[in-house]
């Protein structure tokens, strides 16, 4: 079978999983980011004085994150995720893209279809969807840091270090995120005098 029928018809092996979850979605689909709590972790991760303080703070963030207020969604972007680490990316994708379809609104859906489109190289995919995590939740890091990761990787050093500077004004202990913003500040800015 031609690769575009399969990928058309691959969502239909999962029709009757999805269909046994649909009840689920009573459960509420609007996504259960406590904007106070985020808001005041947030504060607390730009304040931080170390990674080892700042990685707690940032699994509290993810431990939000990763809920999007509707049991079927979550379950979806937990398969996906499995998927994905089985690198079994066509799942992952119907299962990324069913999550995105229920709960468009949901900024982690976004981003870990986002995580799957750079990992299979499709940089256009991946980028159009880390604008749309960007919209939703733009504190949201680690979209910045795949974001800034793919423009180096086109040589669109700009916008590489922009996005890089965006992650650590967020995040200061992304020690990556340093790295790189020294690299680019020399070749993007160039050395002093």
């Amino acid at each position: 079978m031609a690769l575009w029928l399969t990928r058309l018809f691959a969502p239909l092996r999962l029709l009757p999983a999805v269909a046994m979850l649909v009840p689920l979605l009573a459960a509420g689909s609007a996504h259960a980011q406590g904007t106070s709590d985020l808001d005041g972790l947030f504060d607390k991760l730009a304040e931080a004085e170390s990674p080892a303080e700042a990685d707690l703070i940032e699994n509290e963030i993810w431990r939000l994150w990763l809920q999007s207020g509707s049991a079927t969604v979550d379950l979806m972007v937990a398969r996906g995720t499995e998927a994905l680490r089985s690198q079994d990316y066509a799942v992952a994708l119907d299962l990324f893209s069913m999550a995105v379809e229920l709960a468009p609104d949901y900024p982690e859906g976004w981003n870990k279809r986002a995580t799957l489109y750079y990992v299979i190289d499709d940089y256009e995919a991946a980028i159009s969807d880390i604008s749309q995590v960007l919209v939703r939740e733009p504190r949201h890091w680690a979209a910045l840091m795949g974001l800034a990761v793919m423009m180096d990787d086109l040589d669109r050093k700009d916008a590489a270090l922009t996005a890089y500077r965006q992650a650590v004004a967020i995040n200061p202990q992304l020690d990556d995120a340093h790295e790189a913003i020294k690299r680019l500040e020399v070749e993007v800015e160039g050395r002093g005098i």
